[in-house]
């Protein structure tokens, strides 16, 4: 049995019987629900076949036994119940792989441990500003290390508690009261862009062609040169992604997680990200003397050969791509031996671009090369690359200082 009950002027109750208790008496489930249209509520016929409709979708959640009363939804059931649902951003659409992985990361580590156990009513924006804070002492870290999280992480940690609660109330209506409304943003300071300075640069290809097989050299060039990302690397495949006649790379996938032993091939980071990347002369040609010892490569090999119909540019002897962390540790591997500065992988991409940017090339050709979205992302990454170039710049008009000129003209 189910009915509707006026509550008041605009706020109406649904219940739906499911029984009887051990002693005899009717067990029911009740949802109350607000309605803020005021012309629905003046119309008889309309305003009836909404609540009809309410209660029918109730009768389905109680009888699923998928509804649970908000005084008892804990954050833990709720999150269970969002994950489920995948309702990850504020459009609605899920996350990528990669960053759905990276938020329930934040979320199992460091969210559910202080609030799991809590009931969604129950918190407040002051646990939540307590909470934050707490994430920069020692000890939040779960890797061991005695500091706080970075500023990043706990921006990132914000924000997915933006989204949680913005579903709770205005999605699902499961609370009245989002406790992040209001609360401002954590602020942390951007690291600078780490590169390698041309000479630092011309050394590390030094030791690439001294120490570095053909297969490695190529790849980690295609980011210094080239600027691509980690996935992109990998993902590169000889007839899909290799231009000869134009003399370089056609941007248009990236690996970046394994999935069941599978690497995850999905469109690059942004739209932008596809693009095509002219290389130099010299590592097109070596590009083909690789290629043609690939060929051979993929014959000795025969029935083991698993790439299928894929032909991964740089794979692990038997047509895979290398596992997404593999270059990581490769190239950490290759710094740490030679003594090379200390950077990242991906800091071979920003190599490149800083050392565009020192040779005078434009920001929007950059831009276009790096595959940012816009001009304006590429000048506020590399913000303090083009701040020291301006300096540089205008130490070139010392020259023309007036006391320099008058003793040159004997003044």
């Amino acid at each position: 049995m189910a009915s509707i009950e006026k509550r008041g002027s605009n706020s109406f109750r649904l219940v739906v019987e499911t029984g009887y208790d051990v002693n005899g008496k009717r067990k029911k489930k009740t949802k109350t629900i607000r309605i803020e249209d005021t012309k629905l509520l003046k119309t008889k016929r309309r305003l009836q076949e909404y609540l009809s409709d309410q209660l029918y979708q109730f009768k389905i959640e109680v009888s699923s036994e998928e509804y649970i009363e908000p005084e008892k939804l804990t954050f833990e059931s709720f999150i269970a119940k969002w994950k489920e649902k995948k309702l990850y951003q504020k459009s609605g659409k899920p996350y990528s792989l990669t960053t759905s992985d990276v938020y329930w990361g934040h979320l199992k580590n460091h969210v559910l441990p202080v609030f799991g156990n809590k009931k969604m009513e129950q918190i407040k924006s002051l646990h939540i500003v307590d909470f934050l804070d707490s994430l920069k002492k020692d000890g939040a870290r779960k890797d061991g290390k005695s500091e706080g999280l970075s500023g990043a992480t706990i921006q990132s940690i914000f924000k997915i508690l933006q989204v949680v609660f913005k579903t709770a109330t205005e999605e699902w209506k499961i609370i009245k009261v989002d406790p992040m409304k209001g609360l401002p943003q954590p602020e942390h300071e951007k690291q600078e862009m780490n590169y390698f300075e041309a000479d630092e640069a011309a050394e590390c290809i030094k030791i690439l062609y001294q120490e570095v097989d053909i297969k490695w050299r190529l790849y980690f060039l295609a980011a210094m040169i080239g600027g691509l990302r980690r996935g992109e690397g990998l993902a590169l495949e000889w007839h899909l992604d290799v231009d000869w006649d134009l003399g370089g790379f056609h941007i248009n996938r990236s690996i970046s997680k394994t999935v069941d032993g599978k690497p995850y091939v999905k469109e690059p980071k942004t739209r932008s990200s596809k693009r095509f990347v002219k290389m130099p002369n010299w590592y097109m040609d070596e590009l083909k003397q690789y290629h043609i010892m690939w060929k051979k490569e993929k014959l000795l090999v025969g029935d083991l050969w698993e790439g299928d119909d894929h032909q991964y540019l740089f794979h692990n002897g038997f047509g895979e791509p290398y596992y997404y962390t593999t270059p990581t540790s490769k190239w950490s591997k290759i710094k740490n031996k030679h003594k090379l500065k200390n950077i990242r992988l991906h800091d071979l991409r920003h190599t490149m671009v800083a050392l565009l940017l020192e040779a005078g090339e434009s920001i929007n050709a950059i831009q276009k090369r790096a595959g940012h979205a816009s001009a304006k992302t590429t000048s506020d990454i590399y913000g303090h690359v083009t701040n020291k170039l301006e300096f540089n710049t205008a130490e070139h008009f010392n020259r023309f200082d007036p006391k320099n000129t008058e003793k040159q003209t004997g003044g």
